[in-house]
């Protein structure tokens, strides 16, 4: 997906205008992949379209209130019968792949009694394929200009208030993840093909959602990479399973080598569907649906964040391998914290021992992830020595080198209580993805903005 036009204050803006321009920017997907697709340019331009008409009409459903001008009833299901025009090429494409994958296996005789089952794939395939070029030639250039004409203005209503897409964002984040879970929980079996198969539909429009933010929020690329994951499985399973349907018609006029080849094909479908059900089950099923809510939930504290709070934090962390030597040359100082025994509210006391001296704070903190509300007062050596037992059980302890690099300030924290070292950097805006500097990029692991395994207050012991 591009996101050429979308500006970098894309959560600030009004509602109905983010929802425009990612409209907009679906609609330019569409675009090129039609005209691609009708120049026969590539193998990926049918997906492409079909994706991008997917993510137009899960935008629209997830949007109503905000585009409910511009894509109406009327233009929703023009946009779904387009689709529906391009989806029977691209499942006599997908099963003529899954056939030639798994007929490798089987032994020459078998593999060449089922050339006609290829022969009539192949058929199928290129006859939906010019039905659905048509109807792409006929009617997607129509509707295309009619979209843009829709959504290039809205009506505001000056006595109405204007609602901040950040906020709307963060909403429908936990509405889709609420419903993604709703229907997981219960699947506990290959054979609810229904259930498996609307799990998939609601992943899809989870995904869709959160891919136009994505560099809006930290966590949101990491949950896009598990959502994908999902997707992956349970389509292959679909896959599978409308696979095992063409096979098994095509079982009853096959006798002798093309019947047990056939036989042979939908046994292999099937365990290849069984391992892709195991592997959603250990990744995505029961108890291993916790991590994906606190991912979705961490996603949707950055996204609804204000944005220009002066007590707002904006920091980004990472997991580094090992200390990068370049850091030792620099300022450093050595932190003793712990937390305050609390339901809701943890405060933190904080002793930073420095060769200047030594500094006693008291903070608290909201939110997760990339944003965070921060308030941080200076106390005293005897009040900070009357509330640390307090902490006891819920303490860290690390060395700081701080980094100047440009007007960005990097943080490096050896812990001296466990073999970790991370990496957190303070930014202006939550727009930013910082560049690491040259000295931090060969011990650099991956971000971990959000996760929980990396919060402070989880880390305490």
């Amino acid at each position: 997906m591009s996101d050429v036009e979308l500006v970098a204050d894309l959560l600030d803006r009004p509602a109905e205008e983010a929802a425009r321009r990612i409209a907009w920017v679906f609609l330019d997907d569409a675009r090129e992949a039609a005209e691609r697709f009708a120049r026969h340019a590539d193998d990926e331009a049918l997906h492409d379209l079909r994706v991008a008409l997917r993510r137009l009409r899960s935008l629209a459903r997830s949007h109503g209130r905000h585009l409910a001008d511009a894509i109406d009833r009327k233009r929703a299901k023009q946009i779904r019968r387009l689709q529906r025009a391009t989806g029977a090429a691209r499942d006599s494409e997908v099963q003529l792949r899954w056939v030639r994958r798994l007929r490798k296996e089987l032994p020459e005789p078998q593999r060449r009694a089922l050339r006609p089952l290829v022969a009539s794939l192949k058929a199928a395939s290129k006859k939906a394929s010019r039905r659905a070029a048509a109807r792409v030639d006929t009617r997607f250039g129509e509707l295309d200009g009619d979209l843009r004409a829709r959504l290039e203005t809205y009506a505001v209503r000056w006595r109405e208030p204007v609602e901040r897409y950040g906020p709307v964002i963060s909403g429908l984040t936990r509405a889709h993840t609420s419903a993604l879970v709703s229907l997981l929980e219960p699947i506990g079996s290959l054979d609810q093909e229904a259930e498996l198969h609307d799990a998939r539909i609601a992943g899809k429009r989870l995904r869709y959602l959160l891919e136009p933010v994505r560099p809006h929020a930290a966590g949101a690329a990491a949950l896009i990479g598990r959502l994908k994951t999902l997707q992956d499985l349970l389509g292959d399973i679909h896959d599978m399973q409308a696979l095992t349907r063409t096979l098994a018609a095509a079982k009853r006029g096959a006798r002798g080598e093309a019947r047990a080849a056939l036989k042979t094909l939908a046994q292999e479908a099937r365990r290849y569907a069984e391992r892709c059900f195991e592997q959603q089950q250990r990744e995505f099923g029961g108890a291993a649906l916790g991590p994906l809510v606190a991912m979705a939930e961490a996603v949707a504290c950055a996204l609804e964040a204000p944005r220009h709070d002066p007590d707002l934090e904006i920091e980004r962390k990472y997991l580094l391998s090992s200390l990068p030597e370049e850091v030792r040359q620099h300022e450093v100082v050595e932190i003793a914290q712990g937390y305050l025994p609390g339901a809701r509210l943890r405060e933190r006391l904080r002793r930073i021992t420095a060769p200047t001296g030594t500094t006693y704070l008291r903070t608290l903190k909201a939110g997760r992830g990339l944003t965070r509300i921060e308030v941080e007062e200076e106390t005293n050596a005897e009040v900070f020595e009357t509330l640390w037992p307090l902490t006891e059980g819920s303490r860290v302890l690390k060395r700081r080198y701080t980094v100047a690099d440009g007007p960005l300030h990097w943080e490096i924290d050896e812990f001296l209580d466990r073999p970790l070292v991370l990496a957190e950097v303070e930014l202006p805006s939550a727009d930013q993805i910082p560049e690491p500097p040259e000295w931090l990029r060969p011990h650099l692991v991956r971000e971990v903005t959000g996760e929980d395994a990396y919060v402070n207050i989880n880390l305490a012991k």
